[in-house]
């Protein structure tokens, strides 16, 4: 190793690169919907944090180190994936330290060093604010745990290896059991790489006749199985029911596992940009390896542990495709697995460049075999490494604007409301934007990836009404799915003071809480033809700036042939409008021509009242055509009818 100097320095360059790939745009970038999830899921209490990634496609640890981590930064984007960018930094030096375990080589170690720098899809993910960055170190320290006691371990010593200390002893298998253990409950597609590192290390040591290596090895992953076992029993068979009813409408059951493990292949190469090149010319430079290994007359045994990581990574993600979905990011505990056959074979091209000299053109083409390889994975990948990885464009669908939803809330909102999401990635987005005097944020998930159980939300919310007099909830995609159920449960239970639609179909609402008493108000039983106002309901005062609720009940004589609208309006004394709220009885969701005859319709409207006024308001109600603005008339010949005078003080 002195032709390339001191190991140390090398391997401080090389994590200084990556720390350099991976830090630029971070905080240019808008935030992606999976990291406002992250963002949003670690600021939760630890109790709420847990019971939700049980239900959730991966385990806690990463969470609960972002919790850790926003409790000190509080929520920036720059500061969130700047933690992912340290924790996969990290993955450079194991890649050394594992590498150089496995390989018995130290230039082989630094070379691989380099690669895990380098390697785009370690790059894009070291990132972002997901725990893909994590993964990838402790699958290495499993790695490293694995190889180092088959290095250390018996079979080098011998008969002399009880001259090893009992924590020497003991180093391999803790690190092994750490690193298998942290990486399980950090990323469930982790399993395959372990796997491999189990079966390659448990095989190696069988062959090579250790058997206190074969059995300090089972015990370490047993002892890693125990140790996430708590979890797997809380979660795996919620994952499991879950991939079970996914799998029915899953459109990857029409493709066998061969063609996700193709798309793998790209994918882990990352060659979205470059197509076919990216994967042929990374193959090639590992055919090259093999090929100048078996022309030293070297068996290139050693590789089957890369190997075999990303053959089982490849076929299991490929496999759980079919159940689920197929991402790159799920190929992530690959990458060092690449970084550690990239590395191996640019030092088989060197090696066989110093020491075979066959005729002089031979030997000046094996001079720049290595200098050939490196340039052609500068050039494949250039607009990958330069451009692809710092767009992060791989999680983006369009429609897409983060800020979105302070935008909609900020302008009609009080510090003292709260805010209920139906998902957690949109919660991450406001946590982003937040600025002093912006309500707080609760959630009720009712919208993939996870969905609450009823009585959870509904509780929360109710809890939530206790202390708060205004309540929003911000529905991602509407009254599909589960939303339906929340939205309607709100209506019934609060009074909507404001409604609106954004982009991607997200609903906003605004909702006031009863605080006092609804009195019975004089106009029930006023008539409009076969509508009737059978009963109405609101108090005698209010507050500055509170939502009046206005409770009415509806029935129909005969079949509504039109849906009209019921406006409510607060008037001051010189006859202009305080406050006002317009919509379809129970805010939109029954339209009248859906009643049948004689059936009593809960209509809860509220009325968000000026911050600045004081005074006596008179309350009206009445019906009018949305298509003509024409308001009907009673039959009392009004076209609105009053319904109480409150008092704001």
């Amino acid at each position: 190793m002195k032709s390339i100097g001191h190991n140390s320095t090398w391997v401080a360059w090389a994590t200084l690169l990556g720390f350099a790939l991976r830090l630029p745009l971070n905080d240019v970038i808008p935030p992606r919907w999976d990291e406002g999830w992250s963002i949003a899921h670690a600021s939760l209490p630890v109790a709420e944090l847990l019971f939700i990634t049980a239900a959730d496609v991966h385990p806690p640890l990463y969470y609960l180190m972002l919790s850790a981590w926003q409790h000190v930064t509080g929520h920036e984007l720059f500061a969130a994936r700047y933690l992912s960018v340290l924790l996969s930094t990290t993955a450079i030096p194991l890649t050394y330290v594992a590498m150089r375990a496995w390989s018995r080589s130290q230039r082989t170690a630094v070379l691989g060093a380099f690669f895990m720098a380098w390697l785009p899809l370690a790059v894009y993910y070291g990132a972002v604010v997901r725990m893909y960055a994590l993964a990838p170190s402790l699958v290495l320290l499993a790695a490293y745990g694995a190889c180092r006691k088959l290095e250390s371990g018996d079979w080098r010593l011998g008969r002399n290896s009880n001259l090893q200390s009992p924590i020497s002893n003991l180093q391999s298998p803790i690190i092994l059991v750490v690193g298998a253990a942290g990486a399980m409950l950090t990323l469930y597609h982790a399993v395959w790489a372990l796997a491999a590192i189990a079966i390659y290390a448990l095989g190696w040591a069988i062959v090579h006749h250790n058997q206190r290596a074969a059995r300090n090895i089972a015990l370490s992953v047993g002892a890693a199985a125990l140790i996430f076992a708590p979890w797997g029993r809380y979660a795996v068979p919620q994952l499991l029911s879950r991939a079970a009813a996914e799998a029915k409408t899953n459109i990857g059951q029409q493709f066998p596992v061969s063609y996700f493990a193709r798309q793998g292949i790209f994918d882990l190469t990352m060659a979205q940009q470059v197509g076919v090149a990216g994967p042929l010319a990374i193959g090639l430079i590992i055919v090259a390896g093999i090929v100048a290994t078996v022309a030293r007359k070297r068996r290139p045994s050693r590789l089957a542990l890369p190997l075999m990581i990303i053959a089982f990574t490849l076929l299991g993600v490929a496999f759980a495709a079919r159940q689920w979905a197929f991402n790159a990011r799920m190929l992530i505990c690959a990458t060092p697995a690449l970084a550690m056959l990239l590395g191996w074979s640019f030092d088989q091209l060197l090696t066989e460049t110093a020491h075979t000299v066959e005729s002089q053109v031979r030997d000046r083409m094996r001079r720049i075999a290595p200098a050939l390889a490196g340039l052609a994975l500068l050039v494949v990948y250039w607009p990958t490494s330069t451009s692809f990885v710092y767009a992060k464009t791989l999680e983006v669908f369009d429609p897409y604007d983060p800020h979105t939803y302070r935008a909609h809330i900020a302008p009609l909102a009080r510090s003292d409301d709260l805010v209920f999401f139906n998902v957690l990635s949109p919660a991450g987005f406001y946590a982003l934007d937040r600025q002093a005097g912006d309500p707080g944020w609760s959630y009720a998930l009712t919208w993939d990836p996870v969905i609450e159980p009823r009585e959870r939300w509904e509780a929360r919310i109710t809890q939530a009404a206790q202390q708060h007099d205004r309540l929003w909830i911000v529905l991602y995609r509407g009254l599909a799915g589960q939303n339906g159920h929340l939205r309607g449960w709100m209506d019934s239970n609060f009074y909507p003071a404001h409604a609106q639609w954004g982009e991607e179909a997200v609903f906003y609402g605004l909702y006031g809480v009863a605080r006092d008493p609804l009195l019975p108000s004089d106009a029930a039983g006023a008539r409009w033809g076969d509508l009737i106002l059978e009963d109405a309901r609101l108090p005698q005062a209010a507050s500055p700036g509170a939502i009046v609720p206005v409770a009415l009940t509806w029935r129909a004589e005969a079949p509504v042939l039109r849906n009209y609208k019921v406006f409510v309006h607060a008037i001051r004394p010189d006859g202009s409008l305080a406050a006002q709220h317009d919509a379809q009885p129970l805010n939109d969701l029954r339209p009248m021509t859906t009643w049948t005859i004689g059936e009593a319709v809960r209509d809860n409207h509220g009325l968000a009242l000026p911050a600045d006024y004081r005074g006596p308001l008179r309350i009206v109600a009445g019906l009018y055509d949305p298509d003509t603005g024409e308001r009907l008339r009673a039959d009392s010949g009004t076209d609105a009818v009053t319904l109480a005078t409150i008092i704001v003080s």
